[in-house]
């Protein structure tokens, strides 16, 4: 076989070549600590080692996006705590409040730094997380979500949503509350249902000349109403002007207006026996909240069996309790105070019609008003006692007319005196928001009066405000405890991804890492192969035939 020289000359090169190639790579290897340099290296770890990476960047973006899901509950979190404290300071100045021994300017003390609580309340409402976005707000992280139109009078403008943070790739984790499921959605009363001073039907008149105390029916849509009120008519213009004493400004109505009943204040006024001629005359009245006149204060009431009482009310039903005085049988020089429990919801069927015996004050009642005659099947059936339960349901020796063997599984009770035609409201309970609750109870205070019906009905408005108190911290508590709940799963969701990321570096790591002792031993073998490609090419490449021709 004939070798040319060029031939042992081009084989002698290739071989150094690919030792050198071979001897680069290794090195390379060694120097970044890596197996796969390009993915012809090893096409299927490579695709394999890509897919992990990047699963790896995307985990750490989750870890991080945990870390500021934990950031912004634990501030929430901060915020709710601060809010709760708030809350039991205005229950303790709200208990304090009801000292009978303190004066009308103590109790405006009290008022004052209630005030100072309600503005704090707002503010913590109105938290900002660290990205300037609001804590309260749902969906709309942007928008302040609660706005004072007055005081106790705040509109919430975000929306019900709760904006989230992925943590996972099937999992993501709320970050903000809807401001109205944390301040609004506060059920008033019990929960269930809600006492309260009861509401006349129909206005009160007031004859030119009157003076002195005038109960006057409320508008449920007006506030609290307790004040000192003028009237002031001018016959020449026709108009009329009701101003309250401690503030508030003056409303203006027309002559129809005050003689139809107009509302002003939440309260409505009717006026007869009007002035003749131009001249302006005026007339000065104390109003209260109601037309409950004594001294009588209802608790908030229990629903002693829950599925009886959503039975009887599913259609939301509304009921008052009625007192009548009446003349002892026993010893006629005294009088018995009786009671009775009306349906008063004008959605039925038996609207003000009594549950215990079945009398239909709407259509049975004598043009004089009903009265407790020798006889009277009708007579008001359940004799009052101070302190005692007030149940709904049927009592031994009664005959229920309208439900027989009514129970309706809820029971109140009444401490005090009650004048005769005195009513206590029971209705179900509704939202009242935080605010609204401390704005009730601050114009009660402004409002009180040092004598016993008024004292009667602060306490009546101190056991409301109470309530409604006990029932926002119940609703915040719950919203804390969904937060702990977040937290923990964001701590779990966390120590998983960790882990994902030590799985995944280690599987990336044995794709990937180099040998190093293999690494080494390949490259002391490929450096003696390209010293001995070296030194065989430098012996090969003298031989030639010239040499000995020479």
């Amino acid at each position: 076989m004939r070798v040319a020289t060029s031939t042992i000359f081009n084989l002698g090169v290739f071989n150094m070549n690919n030792r050198s190639v071979d001897l680069f790579k290794l090195q390379n290897q060694l120097s970044t600590g890596r197996s796969i340099l390009t993915p012809s290296d090893d096409p299927v770890a490579s695709a394999r080692a890509l897919d992990l990476t990047q699963a790896t960047r995307l985990n750490g973006q989750y870890i991080d996006n945990v870390k500021y899901a934990n950031d912004t509950l634990a501030l929430t979190e901060n915020n709710l705590q601060q809010t709760v404290e708030t809350i039991q300071d205005i229950q303790q100045l709200a208990v304090q409040s009801g000292n009978p021994a303190l004066t009308n300017s103590e109790k405006r003390i009290i008022e004052a730094d209630i005030r100072g609580k309600y503005q704090s309340l707002l503010g913590l409402a109105n938290t900002t997380d660290g990205n300037g976005m609001y804590l309260f707000s749902g969906f709309k992280g942007d928008t302040k979500p609660f706005n004072e139109k007055a005081f106790g009078d705040v509109s919430y403008d975000g929306d019900q949503g709760q904006r989230a943070v992925q943590i996972s790739p099937s999992r993501q984790i709320p970050v903000s509350n809807s401001g109205a499921d944390v301040f609004v959605k506060i059920r008033n009363g019990n929960g269930t249902f809600a006492t309260s001073l009861g509401k006349p039907d129909l206005p009160r008149t007031i004859n030119v000349g009157d003076s002195g105390p005038i109960q006057f029916s409320r508008d449920p849509a007006g506030g609290f109403v307790q004040s000192d009120y003028r009237v002031d008519w001018d016959a020449g213009t026709g108009n009329y002007t009701i101003t309250r004493a401690n503030g508030g400004g003056a409303v203006v109505f027309s002559h129809a207006a005050l003689l139809a009943g107009a509302n002003a204040f939440g309260m409505r006024i009717q006026a007869q026996g009007l002035p003749p001629g131009t001249a302006t005359a005026s007339i000065s009245f104390d109003a209260t909240l109601s037309n409950n006149r004594g001294t009588s204060v209802v608790s908030p009431g229990v629903v002693t069996d829950p599925v009886k009482w959503a039975a009887a009310n599913s259609n939301n039903e509304r009921y008052r309790v009625q007192f009548h005085s009446v003349v002892n049988p026993t010893d006629p020089t005294t009088n018995l105070t009786k009671y009775d429990i009306i349906d008063n919801d004008t959605a039925s069927a038996n609207y003000n019609r009594s549950l215990i015996d079945g009398y239909n004050y709407t259509t049975d009642v004598p043009a004089g008003g009903r009265t407790d005659t020798a006889g009277n099947p009708n007579s008001f059936p359940r004799t009052y006692t101070s302190g005692t339960d007030i149940v709904f349901g049927q009592q031994i020796g009664e005959v229920a007319a309208l439900y027989p063997g009514w129970d309706f599984g809820g029971k109140l009770s009444v401490d005090g005196t009650p004048k005769d035609g005195d009513s206590f409201s029971l209705e179900p309970s509704k939202d009242h928001d935080l605010f609204s609750t401390i704005g009730d109870f601050s114009a009660a205070l402004t409002g009180y009066a040092n004598n016993e019906v008024s004292g009667a009905i602060f306490q009546n408005q101190l056991n409301t405000t109470l309530s409604n108190l006990d029932n926002a911290l119940s609703r915040i508590l719950s919203v804390q405890a969904g937060l702990g709940s977040r937290q923990k799963e964001g701590e779990s969701v966390q120590n998983t991804n960790e882990d994902l990321n030590v799985q995944y570096k280690s599987t990336i790591s044995k794709l990937t890492d180099l040998d190093y002792a293999q690494a080494i031993s390949d490259f002391t073998q490929t450096q003696t192969y390209l010293d001995a490609a070296r030194k065989s090419f430098s012996s090969v490449q003298n031989l030639s035939l010239f040499q000995y021709i020479s």
